[in-house]
């Protein structure tokens, strides 16, 4: 199911927005150690895509797979080295292309910038 069809059956028009590729932002130092998700936001998968969706904003987040992984472990209890570990164990390989740990780091921060964490 594509995200505009979820937006169809959402309540009414939803804006959309994509995390497929570049997150688009950089990385803060001023990140919380133990970040955690708002309670409120849904997340599923669609088809290939994950979704994030965000009934106080009424918009809809489309991630990518990476992004997808950081927000399971948004728990509050978790710190981002502790998540970009789970994602090299999860690729079972700790030689991924890039700095997993900054990858985390962007999203996260792309998370608190969307208002998607506590």
């Amino acid at each position: 199911m594509e995200a505009s069809a979820l937006s169809n059956r959402l309540r009414g028009p939803v804006a959309a927005e994509s995390w497929v590729g570049d997150l688009g932002i950089m990385a803060s130092n001023e990140s919380p150690e133990t970040p955690a998700a708002r309670e409120d936001v849904v997340f599923r998968q669609l088809d290939d895509e994950w979704v994030l969706y965000d009934p106080s904003a009424n918009k809809l987040h489309v991630l990518n797979l990476t992004a997808a992984l950081v927000w399971t472990h948004l728990n509050g209890k978790t710190a981002s080295l502790d998540i970009a570990e789970a994602i090299r164990e999860a690729f079972e390989s700790s030689d991924l292309p890039g700095d997993v740990v900054s990858d985390v780091e962007v999203a996260i921060s792309r998370f608190r910038a969307e208002g998607l964490l506590a």
